[in-house]
């Protein structure tokens, strides 16, 4: 199929490396001009993404810098995007997952920054990108986490927030559909990238086994028996961001194969 993606913009948040970069190469394989980015610290991770997804896919990626936890700094990389490259058609939002913890174990900087990162930066990139949408249509999509469907424990801040981007993106939804943008919350099933095996880390330790014992059990629980892949999620992302996308909007969907029980 088509997507329609061929040399149109589309600007993949906190890109540099894991499913972030799995998205940003899966638009690449399909013609877009794609935009990675992340913040200085990890300029070196940026830099090999560049190589890497050229070398993977003959398209070279368009790199740039920006700070999450600032949004002068996100609203202007969005508007250097839209000069340099001639205007945006997709955003994906992704960023660096929040803080584990309980209620009781997390301070109020904490939870500042979770609110910075899972959903303020968000509404930030939305807002400097909307305007070059509304010239000819355009996608957002919205990534978050499997809580947005089910609670995950030890981790409040992404509870919270996450769900916080699903109201928003509904409502968005009902608001820019006029304009031909549709907006739609996508969730990741347990992809092994860092932040899991840090996650699991911290389970395995609780559980008094190893990290290994603990990803054989955990994936054991699954369907599919096996975690999912960046590319799967990638896959979906693509689609759902694209033109071949024209009437999926205001949607919660999670691509966790089966992994979570709620309706």
């Amino acid at each position: 199929m088509d997507l329609g993606l061929k040399d149109k913009v589309v600007v993949c948040m906190s890109s540099a490396s894991g499913f972030g970069k799995g998205i940003a190469t899966e638009f690449a394989r399909e013609g877009a001009k794609v935009v990675i980015c992340t913040s200085e610290a990890f300029k070196a991770e940026l830099d090999q993404a560049v190589v890497d997804i050229e070398k993977e896919t003959g398209n070279r990626p368009h790199p740039y810098m920006y700070d999450v936890l600032n949004n002068e700094s996100i609203t202007a990389m969005i508007n250097k995007v839209a000069a340099d490259l001639g205007g945006i058609y997709g955003l994906v939002n992704h960023c660096p997952g929040p803080k584990a913890g309980t209620f009781e174990a997390l301070t109020e900087a904490d939870w500042a920054d979770g609110y910075q990162k899972c959903l303020y930066s968000y509404t930030t990139a939305i807002r400097a990108a909307l305007p070059y949408m509304k010239q000819g249509g355009g996608r957002i999509v919205n990534s978050t986490s499997s809580s947005i469907k089910q609670e995950l424990d030890n981790l409040i801040l992404s509870n919270t927030f996450r769900m916080g981007v699903v109201g928003m993106s509904k409502t968005m939804a009902r608001e820019f559909g006029p304009y031909n943008i549709m907006v739609n919350t996508m969730g990741p099933g347990r992809i092994y990238t860092d932040r899991i095996k840090y996650l699991n880390t911290i389970r395995a330790e609780k559980a008094g086994i190893t990290l290994e014992e603990y990803n054989t059990r955990d994936a054991a629980s699954f369907p599919q028996k096996r975690y999912q892949t960046a590319d799967e999620y990638a896959r979906s992302v693509v689609f759902i961001c694209s033109p071949a996308n024209s009437a999926i909007s205001g949607q919660v969907i999670c691509v966790d194969g089966a992994m979570t029980t709620a309706y």
